[in-house]
């Protein structure tokens, strides 16, 4: 018996190894050439240790600030779609629709598709040429010119918020109908039998039930919608002007534009932080409200 933790490490290794190589090395080397100047541009120059001084440039960068600020938009717009869309979908293939199987398929679709792929389609479907989006508010006689989705500022930005909503509601969806599932039958029966509305026993009962899986997928997924950059840079590549230029774009631009990869891995170190400090706050309150239940 002693043998048994010793072979439990050997199975746990490989995992911890990919962690450290794929993880942890990058996150240290990052953090590391951020106290240093290192433009790929002048090799002459060599890499040169500048201390806080990246640090001290962020501070007093707006273009920085502005991109932070956007990426706060499009992550706080972007995640509240998506709990919303996707508590409806869960609610409405928890009662009794018919093809329930096929849409629980084919709402998921959206969801294993590559970021890139996703761009691609919607920058098409967007674009006045091809979108149907014209002759649908002709017909309806609405008054909207639809090459402003792509070209107006306000606009962009809705369209990117939108094909992120598109393809990631299925996932809030999968999470909210595995809690709702679990609530027992008998919960709706009594309410019924008190004589309670849907609208009151959905927000007395079924979403107090379900809002701690409901902070789980916002945090989950504002880790994820704060770093997203293929989505954006293929739809709108920041633009127009830098409408919907997010932190991400900007970081790239950095460093594969400009080529200054120590004030891009100190963009990238403090994002990181800021980030840990939002998502730590979150399990907090998430952990709070499990001991209270």
């Amino acid at each position: 018996m002693p043998s048994q933790p010793r072979e439990r490490l050997w199975f746990v290794l490989p995992g911890i190894l990919i962690i450290v190589l794929v993880l942890l090395i990058p996150i240290l080397a990052a953090l590391g050439l951020s106290f240093f100047s290192y433009p790929l541009q002048r090799p002459d120059l060599g890499i040169q240790f500048i201390g806080l001084d990246n640090f001290k440039r962020l501070l007093a960068d707006t273009t920085f600030m502005n991109s932070l600020w956007r990426s706060v938009q499009f992550t706080v717009g972007a995640v509240a779609a998506e709990i919303i869309v996707g508590t409806m979908l869960a609610l409405l293939l928890k009662g009794h629709v018919w093809g329930k199987s096929f849409f629980k398929v084919a709402f998921m679709v959206p969801m294993m598709m590559v970021p890139v792929v996703v761009g691609v389609a919607w920058r098409l479907f967007l674009l006045p040429e091809f979108t149907p989006l014209g002759p649908i508010f002709k017909f309806l006689h609405i008054p909207f010119d639809t090459s402003k989705l792509l070209t107006d500022p306000g606009w962009a930005m809705f369209s990117v918020i939108l094909a992120d909503v598109w393809q990631w509601s299925p996932f809030v969806m999968i999470m909210v109908l595995a809690n709702l599932q679990g609530i027992p039958d008998d919960v709706y029966e009594a309410a019924q039998m008190d004589g309670a509305s849907r609208w009151k026993t959905f927000w007395s009962m079924t979403l107090p039930l379900v809002a701690p899986a409901l902070l789980s997928v916002a945090v989950l997924r504002a880790m994820d919608a704060v770093r997203t950059f293929d989505l954006v840079y293929i739809l709108t590549s920041g633009g127009p002007g830098t409408a919907t230029e997010l932190v991400s774009v900007y970081n790239y631009k950095i460093a594969f534009s400009r080529y200054d990869m120590g004030y891009a891995s100190a963009v990238s170190t403090a994002v990181m932080i800021l980030l840990a400090v939002v998502i730590f706050g979150a399990l907090y309150m998430l952990s709070r409200g499990g001991k209270k239940q």
